[in-house]
Parts: structure tokens; sequence; C-alpha cells
């Protein structure tokens, strides 16, 4: 019998089986990073017809996804290295944002690696330490990929962000599309500047607007409102995110599975061209990229309802009670 003692985040775990490091094996080697690959592809070129909106989308939904499983495997690499099937399979959402966030500012973790603190820079040499390259090619690769992970955590933390995928991925409850924004000084009180002395601060044909709920008292989890929220963002920005983020979970399986056994000349890695390439995520700009509007509710206009008075509601006669 095997055992392998890990944690995720700061909870801990032993997992038991008579084939453990097979099937650890077996699990890495059943991951298709192509994937997202093949998301780029097929909606990229109809980024410009009838379907542009929900091309952009599934560009969206899976530069989420993408990130959520790069930095699953990070984070499995940092706590379980040996054990990278137990990890994923254990992790929750708020484990993993919280482990990413820990590593981008230096924190203290629970960790296998040898060098601490563990950072996104460190990672990205150690992946990357069986590339044959001359040493120069082979340092702005790494050097590359370590800048490219912390910006990628920076996205993955990101709290509206977050709450953007969660709309997207459940439920689907999202509205396609981006929003423009400007702002001009009212030559008199209450009336609107005039449209040519409006200055742009934000514009995208593309991104997403959705609800998300409010508490009216942060203390209270039974009375909350709907906000408003809208993004703007750049699709080929989130294709070339893409590519990148299919490279780096090759990357990051290659090297699993070489420290697990499997020899080098069976593990592939990729790199971009040049180094210009990892900048590619964020090249195109739209200013302004998340707003929150909506009317101010405040605390005093609403008298809090009870857990026990929703419940009494459907226990009442009268069935259109609310």
């Amino acid at each position: 019998m095997e055992v392998i003692r890990f944690v995720v985040n700061e909870t801990p775990f032993a997992f038991w089986d008579m084939e453990l490091v097979k099937k650890n094996l077996e699990f890495l080697e059943g991951f298709e990073p192509d994937y997202f690959d093949y998301i780029v592809r097929t909606q990229s070129d109809h980024l410009e017809g009838a379907d542009k909106q929900k091309a952009a989308l599934s560009l969206r939904l899976a530069y989420y996804h993408g990130l959520e499983t790069l930095f699953a495997l990070l984070c499995s690499a940092v706590q379980a290295p040996q054990c990278s099937l137990g990890w994923i399979l254990c992790y929750r959402n708020n484990d993993l944002v919280d482990l990413v966030r820990k590593i981008s500012l230096d924190k203290s973790i629970y960790t296998r690696m040898k060098d601490r603190p563990v950072t996104w820079e460190y990672l990205a040499k150690l992946v990357h330490t069986y590339l044959k390259y001359d040493e120069e090619k082979k340092e702005w690769i790494q050097s590359g990929f370590g800048r490219l992970w912390r910006h990628f955590a920076s996205d993955f933390v990101n709290a509206d962000m977050i709450l953007e995928y969660n709309g997207l991925k459940h439920g689907f409850r999202v509205r396609p599309g981006g929003f423009h924004l400007a702002f001009g000084i009212e030559d008199k009180p209450g009336v609107p500047a005039a449209p040519e002395k409006m200055e742009l601060i934000g514009s995208s044909l593309y991104g997403s607007s959705y609800f998300v709920p409010d508490r009216i008292d942060p203390s209270d989890k039974y009375n909350f409102r709907p906000s408003r929220h809208a993004h703007n963002w750049n699709p080929v920005n989130l294709a070339n995110g893409l590519l990148l983020i299919s490279a780096s979970i090759n990357n990051v399986i290659s090297w699993l599975r070489m420290i697990n056994g499997i020899s080098g000349d069976k593990c592939r890695f990729e790199n971009p061209e040049t180094s210009e390439t990892f900048e590619l995520p964020w090249k195109e700009t739209v200013g302004v990229s998340h707003v929150k509007m909506d009317i101010i509710i405040e605390r005093g206009q609403v008298r809090p309802i009870s857990k026990k008075e929703i419940i009494k509601t459907y226990l009442e006669d009268n069935i259109d009670q609310s």
C-alpha cells in the first residue's frame, strides 16, 4: 500500500492506493493543453462576423478556465509534486485563489520546494531547467514565463474578474458586449457637458455586464440587493494569453512527469520565438476595464428580514405570499 502526505493550502490530506505512482502519471498524461489552442483557432475567425460576441465570450471563458488549470497544476507542484492527482482532486477554488495570492505576495506557505519564499520567477526557472538552449536564450525564456505567470496570477486573484468568471460558468448569467465611459465638466450645474467636451476614458466593443449580489449589511447573509457590474476586454489579448497558457500547462506537466520518473526525451517543452510574445496578452488597452454603477441604497432604507420571517412565507396558506 502506498501513501502520500500533502497539504492543499493549509489543509492536510493522506492519499492511499496500491498504484499511486502509476495513477498520478496516468492523470498527468491525460491532460490536453492543446485544447486552449483549439479554442483560439476555432473562435478567432468569428470575431469579425455575426457571432463575434459569442466568439469573444468563448475566449473569455476559456481564458479563465485556462488560468485555473495552470495554477492548479503549479500549486500542486509546489505542495505535492509527487501527487498532483491527489492535490487537484482535493482543492477548492478558495484554497487555490488564497495560495496563488500568497505566492504572489512572497508569503510563507507549506511547500516541498527547497528555496523559500516560493515565487513565480523561481517556479518558471525550475520548470524550464531542462531546456536545451544556450544560456542567454534559456534565461529570457525562464524570466519571460516568470513575468507571465505573475501577471496571470494578478488576473486570477482579481476579485472583480472572479465575479465575472462565476457569472460565466454558473448559469451563464452575463450579457455580452462592452461599454463606453467618458467624462466632462458641466458648464452649468445639472446640465450634461456637450459631447465634444467629453473625454473618453474607457471603450470596447467586447466585454460583459452582469449582476452581483451585494449584502445590505456585511454581517447579514439574508438581505441583499443586485448590483450592476461591467467589464471591458480585448479578445485578441485573450487569444494571445490562451496560447501562452497552453504552452505553460504543457511545460508544467512535462516537468512534473520528469520528476516522477519519465525520461526527458518523452517530454516536450514549448516556448515563444521572441521575448516580446510574453507581453502580447496585455498589448491592447481598453482604458477603464471595470465599472460598478448603480443606485445607492443606505442601510437605514431597509428593514432587514430574518431567516424565520422568510421561511414563514412558505408555511402560510396563501401560496402567493411573498
